[in-house]
């Protein structure tokens, strides 16, 4: 357990550290998607696993739907995935880039949304099963 969780906060740091620096929208979601695993990792090693399920059904819904508008905004600029020649998609395609914006928020764990509660789930399962003193003693 204790791998696991150590192996998750890394894959949280690493996925997102990477994720900031990138300039392909393509690179850019996977990124993002390898450090939200990170938080399944964590979840798994404090033994949350009726929370990780949620959470793994939630993100998974809301990135399949990024995914296919990331999807929608490459075929929009002509194949191009690079971000620093996007722009002033908000002109032609707003309600596209409203979906955009709301997922992403949901995914960012902004409150009262799914992201937010099935992260809240999460940490709140953690703290309340007493298994983050489990882990911690059995360092």
């Amino acid at each position: 357990n204790f791998f696991m969780a150590i192996l998750g906060a890394l894959t949280i740091a690493v996925g997102a550290v990477s994720a900031s620096f990138q300039n392909d929208i393509k690179k850019l979601v996977a990124y993002s998607t390898v450090s939200q695993m990170g938080y399944l990792f964590c979840g798994c090693g404090f033994m949350c696993y009726n929370e990780v399920m949620f959470y793994l059904a939630l993100h998974a819904l809301n990135k399949a739907f990024l995914f296919i508008l990331v999807g929608y905004i490459v075929h929009f600029f002509a194949g191009n995935t690079d971000l620093r020649f996007m722009g002033s998609l908000y002109t032609s395609a707003f309600e596209f880039v409203f979906i955009l914006v709301v997922i992403s928020l949901n995914l960012t764990g902004l409150p009262y949304t799914s992201g937010y509660l099935a992260k809240e789930l999460l940490v709140f399962q953690t703290f309340r099963d007493d298994s983050l003193t489990l882990f911690v003693r059995s360092c």
